[in-house]
This record gives structure tokens, C-alpha cells and sequence, in this order.
């Protein structure tokens, strides 16, 4: 059964315990209760416009619509959410959505035209802020053709509307509340979705209930609770002590222990996540390609999978995990300090005489405290003195994300490198933001002339085929000549699972859905 978490305060109301024997009367039906995830780190922001955090994204999918989603896990096909349809004019410079009819933001405000051309507009708006803002720049305007239909106006062609519109910054806001609430929005956000936000208290849990006027598949928990639980060791004791029904990031190490119990089971899923760690190409080190490359082969990856994760990741072969849109399989850069003390001194033939200084987060990636600092271990082998600082992911995220001159953070240039990862599947997005200069989202301030153009000759290439192609040829140039960040490991999904519930629907890019959870 489905649980109050007692460290909330959460008592069952009457409507709920109603709830509860109805269900008990009527197996398969939904659920009366509360249904807690525990996760590693909190979430950072909930306003989508500006979020770059998976936590805040799993909440989100919860609370919102946009104009259309992914049919499923597979993100193998586009399909209707507050659009019911589409065109393409025939230069593909306009597109025109019918909107669904009858769908009111949980404000109780009308969705219509006019809110979708407020939320494209924020999106594109400098004064936003939006960290995918440039992704969108190819949107000359957007025009109101009547209540329920909306019209979005090309300067060139863009062949991954749809794509970045199916992504959570694709989100649709209520108008109102952005208006009225300002920057407080990012902490309550108010969407169409099937559940509705109550509250966030941060370092702590994020509550939302079902939302009774969804127009969709009506959620099955009445509440979802999201607690930050940053040691994954106790985000297995809650599930195995029944605080918690499902918990993620769980350590490589549990696995087995979960699998023992008879009131918990394990659920592994494969992911597009790919851990790495950014580099601040604009100051030394790492300024020459020949350092970041010394850096690569003075990892030993396999050891990392095998000593650290368990065997639960993969040793990466490309930019782009499994499952990422175009994705080009190349040779693991193989362990060879020696090759990385050649190229260290290529560069410093004297030794390099600075400190690399090395952030990350604990918690919010499996084991990316101690991955880090095997890395570091690794880099100091080959003669780099390291520094090192771990940080609370929310702590974190402000940190890497501050406002800086041009719109790019880069830890506000007191580190060297930083642990982060991403799971983007759209192959233009996840290159975009971590290649193109000047992009909100390009911590590293990574410059590449060539690489700047393949970007560019992307972005209006029409030919889905030849799209990939130029994909491919920056996935060779920043795998084997100028690499724009370390990759450690390809991740896997490791979740711990009350035995009595069905799984939660989990996306590559480790978003997760609980609105269908239900007991088996």
C-alpha cells in the first residue's frame, strides 16, 4: 500500500480516506495516497523557462503541458499534448498549431493563443534569461490567428521545432501567474497538468496533488511527494523501512541488497546520461586541446566502472551515450599516463606549476563524489596538482549557471573543471549548448570555428539524413581532436522499488513519471 511519509506531517484527510476504500473496493482504480520519491539532490528551480535541473524536469512532467510531447520512452515520434494539430507551410517558414479546446491552467485561467504566444515570447525574451533562449532564435514572431490557433513565424528554416517544443522548456505557464509572481514563479509554478503544485520547502520535499480537471489520463496517487535525500545509502533505508516507495540514484553497491529483500526489488534502465567533467577552456590549463587530451588518457575508465560503479555504467565511446539522436561510435580513449605526460609537457616542459581546481556535486549523480576524486587521484599521477570542492547540488547549479558578461557562467571562473552530465537526447540541443559560443549553457567557453559552422549549417538543414551527417563530423572533432569536455562514464537507471508497485515510467534522459504508479 502506498504510504504517508511521517517525516512530512502528512495526515490523510477525510475525502482521502474515503478515497482509500474505494480503492480497496475497486482493485486497479486510483489510488487514495501519497506516493514518495526519494532522490539525491533537490530540485533547483520550477519554473521551466529557466531550469536546466533533471529533479526539477521529473517534477515538471507532472505539472505541465506543452504543445506536443513524445509518444513514449523510445522519443521515437511526436505527438499531439495542447496542439491537436500542425502544418508546415511549404518554404517551411510557417507553422500553425490548433489548440486543444476547454483546458484551463490550474490557476483556473483559460489556456488559448494568447498563452502560448506568452510563453514562446518569454522563452525568446533576453530579459528571461532562458538558458536555451538561442535555440529559439530562428522564431521571428508569433501571431494570434484566433483563440485556438496560433502561428509561429520562421526567419529560416527550423528543422527541430518540434523537438525542442516536445522539451520540457516547451512548457506552457499560465500567463497570469508568470505576470503577477515574477521572479517568486520559479517557486510556484502553475501549468494544465495532472497534478498541481502545493509547495517546495527546499533541502527538504516537494509536494503536488492530483489535478480532478486534467484533460487527460487522470493521475493515480492523489499526492506525489519528492523528498532530497543526498546519501544514497539512506535513500535505500527509506524504502527498505517503508518511508518511501520508490528511490533513484541508488548506489551501485545496494544493488544486491534490494534484490534480496522480499519487499523490495531493483529496477535498472538503460540511460542517455553520459558524466563528464567541464573545462574552462579560456584559462590554463586547459586552454591548450593538447592538456585536454593528456586528461583523457590519464583516466582509467574501466576501473572507475568496475572499482566505483560495480559494473552498473559504461566505459564511453562517443560524445553521445546510447540512445541519443545520431550518435557515432568511436574508440575509448584509452589509459595511458605516459601519453599524458608526453602532451603535459609538450605544453609545460617544465611541469605545469598552477592548480587545477575541481568542483562537484554529491549526490546528484551516482557516486560522482568518489568518481571525482578518483579522477583527481588520476590527474595528479600524471603530475597536474588538483584541488578539490564538493558542493550542494542547488548551491551548485547557481553557482555554475550566475550571470556573467556574454550570458555564459563558467563557475564564475574559479575552477579548472566540474562534474556535471546530461541525458539530452536531440542531438542539435546537446550539441548547441555545449559547443556554440556564446550560448547560455556553454559553461566552458569552448571556441571552435569549425565546429561553429557544422553548428550553423545544422540549424537549416532540412534533410534529416544530412543533419545527422554534420552531427557526426563535431562528434569526431570533439571526441578525437579538440574535446570540449572529459567524459567519465555512460550511466544506467539504478531505482529501488516497493515490491507491492508497478514501475514508474523512466526516459532515457532520466525523467521519471509516478502518475500512473499504482499497486500490483
Amino acid at each position: 500500500m502506498l504510504h504517508f511519509p511521517p517525516q512530512t506531517g502528512f495526515r490523510p484527510k477525510a475525502a482521502i480516506l474515503g478515497g482509500i476504500l474505494l480503492a480497496l473496493l475497486n482493485a486497479g482504480t486510483v489510488s487514495a495516497e501519497t506516493l514518495t520519491y526519494v532522490q539525491g539532490s533537490d530540485v533547483a528551480n520550477l519554473d521551466p523557462a529557466k531550469s536546466q535541473s533533471v529533479t526539477s524536469q521529473i517534477v515538471f512532467r507532472h505539472l505541465f503541458n506543452g504543445l506536443v510531447k513524445f509518444a513514449d520512452t523510445d522519443m521515437s515520434e511526436i505527438v499531439p499534448d495542447l496542439a491537436t494539430s500542425w502544418q508546415s507551410s511549404e518554404d517551411g517558414l510557417t507553422w500553425t498549431f490548433k489548440l486543444r479546446e476547454g483546458v484551463t491552467f490550474h490557476d483556473g485561467e483559460p489556456f488559448n493563443a494568447e498563452a502560448v504566444k506568452f510563453n514562446i515570447d518569454r522563452l525568446r525574451a533576453e530579459e528571461t534569461g532562458s538558458p536555451v533562449r538561442s535555440q529559439f532564435n530562428a522564431i521571428a514572431s508569433v501571431e494570434v490567428l484566433d483563440p485556438q490557433t496560433v502561428a509561429l513565424k520562421l526567419s529560416t528554416p527550423f528543422p527541430t521545432l518540434l523537438e525542442l517544443l516536445a522539451d520540457d522548456y516547451g512548457a506552457i505557464s499560465s500567463p497570469k501567474a508568470v505576470t503577477e509572481m515574477g521572479d517568486d514563479y520559479a517557486v510556484h509554478p502553475v501549468g494544465t497538468g495532472p497534478y498541481v503544485f502545493q509547495e517546495w520547502v527546499p533541502n527538504d520535499y516537494t509536494r503536488i496533488e492530483r489535478n480532478p480537471k486534467y484533460f487527460g489520463t487522470a493521475g493515480k496517487p492523489t499526492e506525489i511527494v519528492f523528498r532530497a535525500v543526498p546519501e544514497g545509502a539512506a535513500r535505500v533505508v527509506e524504502v527498505e523501512t517503508g518511508n518511501a516507495d520508490i528511490a533513484g540514484n541508488i548506489p551501485p553497491e545496494f544493488a544486491g541488497q534490494i534484490e534480496q529483500r522480499d519487499d523490495t526489488r531493483l529496477l535498472v534502465v538503460p540511460s542517455s546520461f553520459q558524466i563528464f567533467l567541464e573545462i574552462n577552456t579560456t584559462a590554463k590549463p586547459f586552454d591548450d586541446p593538447r592538456i585536454r587530451q593528456a586528461a583523457n588518457f590519464a583516466i582509467d575508465r574501466q576501473a572507475i566502472v568496475d572499482q566505483i560503479l560495480g559494473g552498473y555504467g559504461l566505459v564511453p565511446s562517443s560524445p553521445f551515450p546510447k540512445g541519443v539522436q545520431g550518435r557515432v561510435d568511436f574508440k575509448p580513449h584509452p589509459y595511458d599516463p605516459e601519453r599524458a605526460k608526453e602532451l603535459i609537457a609538450e605544453v609545460f616542459p617544465n611541469g605545469y606549476d598552477g592548480t587545477v581546481v575541481m568542483w562537484t556535486p554529491a549526490g546528484r549523480y551516482p557516486k560522482d563524489r568518489e568518481v571525482a576524486e578518483a579522477v583527481q587521484a588520476y590527474l595528479n599521477a600524471v603530475g597536474l596538482k588538483t584541488e578539490f570542492r564538493t558542493w550542494e547540488w542547488a548551491a551548485y547549479q547557481r553557482e555554475l549557471y550566475a550571470e556573467q558578461e556574454g550570458g555564459t557562467g563558467r563557475g564564475t571562473n574559479a575552477a579548472s573543471m566540474w562534474l556535471l552530465g546530461t541525458g539530452i537526447t536531440n542531438a542539435d540541443l546537446r550539441l548547441r549548448r555545449k559547443t556554440v559560443e556564446g550560448d547560455s549553457s556553454n559553461l566552458t567557453g569552448y571556441k571552435n570555428p569549425e565546429v561553429q559552422e557544422l553548428m550553423t549549417a545544422a540549424l537549416t538543414e532540412l534533410d534529416y539524413d544530412k543533419r545527422l551527417g554534420l552531427y557526426a563530423k563535431i562528434q569526431d572533432i570533439i571526441w578525437n581532436e579538440e574535446p570540449n569536455n572529459i567524459p567519465i562514464y555512460d550511466s544506467v537507471q539504478i531505482f529501488a522499488v516497493r515490491e507491492n508497485l508497478n514501475d514508474p515510467v523512466v526516459f532515457s534522459d532520466e525523467v521519471v513519471h509516478f502518475d500512473q504508479v499504482t499497486e500490483r
